[in-house]
């Protein structure tokens, strides 16, 4: 539910001074969405428990949760250069190195908990399974898109990018099947191209998995399954892709435990390409650097090693 919906649905049930606040965020949204909570309770004469009670009132986890609501509006209606132009970016590079990297790794914590297990191996089921998988993004996701494709092609040897700018999609869209799964990548100001294929590729009886921000997003509504990613509120990390880059990595690695034996097949065949290639003899490699499928190999070998028993505490004897 937009933040606007949401405060309208529960005014009634706020007290006074908390539709105060409802009034002040509703006619000031843009700037209460870049403020601290110190910096609203002193605008409209509250104490910053009082923000922090209100946020909660009308529905959100605490005042950080109502900023990136308020923030996710901004995007909507204005775009990149509308978000980028209502905050001035840390007083520092040392500050913005801080606060960038916090944002990353809270990007990464909160998509993990926006996740669940079961999904995900849904999801990695499909995608074991599938004759082909086409992997479909525009915009500011075509470089996630391209990621995923390859790095679960290097596991699955089936995947291939399907966007607008591959050829003929109406001869490409033959090749597709019910066997098939399509993966979409796409958030807020969603891109159409992304939208439509998916839309086609389920009329063809293909499935659908979509990575996207929220139960609402388009994307989501067609698929059979889909994984959500956090995104960034800061102004000058609204584009971060952590969250992407962590579902995808996440995905993979489930594909290399679920199917082992296939999977270190494939990277035994890429490392004798490699080899044929002359990678070794690149400078900076040494010949007796392990390979993908060596690597691979080695870290089955390390979880099958059973844990040593505990020694005896001192006491204990």
């Amino acid at each position: 539910m937009a933040y606007v919906d949401q405060l309208k649905a529960t005014f009634e049930h706020l007290t006074h001074a908390q539709k105060d606040l409802a009034r002040f965020v509703l006619d000031r949204s843009d700037e209460v969405a870049f403020m601290s909570a110190r910096q609203l309770a002193d605008a409209v004469g509250q104490s910053d428990a009082a923000v922090v009670r209100f946020a909660r009132a009308v529905g959100y986890d605490g005042f950080p949760h109502l900023k990136a609501a308020l923030r996710e509006g901004i995007l909507e209606r204005t775009g990149a250069s509308g978000m980028r132009s209502q905050s001035l970016l840390p007083q520092s590079e040392l500050e913005l190195f801080d606060q960038l990297f916090e944002i990353e790794a809270s990007l990464v914590t909160a998509t993990a908990k926006m996740n669940s297990a079961e999904t995900a191996a849904s999801v990695v089921d499909r995608l074991i399974a599938a004759r082909r998988i086409w992997v479909t993004g525009h915009g500011t996701t075509y470089s996630m898109a391209s990621y995923i494709a390859m790095h679960l092609n290097q596991v699955l040897g089936n995947v291939a990018m399907f966007n607008i700018d591959h050829g003929d999609l109406a001869a490409r869209f033959r090749e597709v099947s019910p066997a098939d799964v399509f993966l979409g990548v796409g958030y807020v100001r969603y891109i159409p191209y992304t939208i439509e294929i998916l839309r086609v590729a389920k009329g063809l009886g293909a499935q659908i998995v979509a990575i996207t921000d929220s139960h609402t997003s388009p994307l989501a509504q067609l698929a059979d399954d889909a994984l959500y990613a956090a995104r960034g509120t800061a102004s000058f990390a609204w584009w971060s892709q952590a969250g992407t880059l962590a579902i995808a990595d996440w995905l993979t690695s489930l594909i290399m435990v679920r199917d082992a034996d296939n999977v270190n097949e494939r990277l035994r065949q890429a490392d004798a390409v490699w080899k044929q290639l002359g990678h070794l003899d690149t400078v900076g490699n040494a010949k007796d650097d392990p390979g993908l499928q060596q690597q691979m190999a080695a870290s089955r070998k390390r979880k099958a090693v059973p844990p040593k028993a505990a020694q005896p505490h001192a006491t204990d004897k």
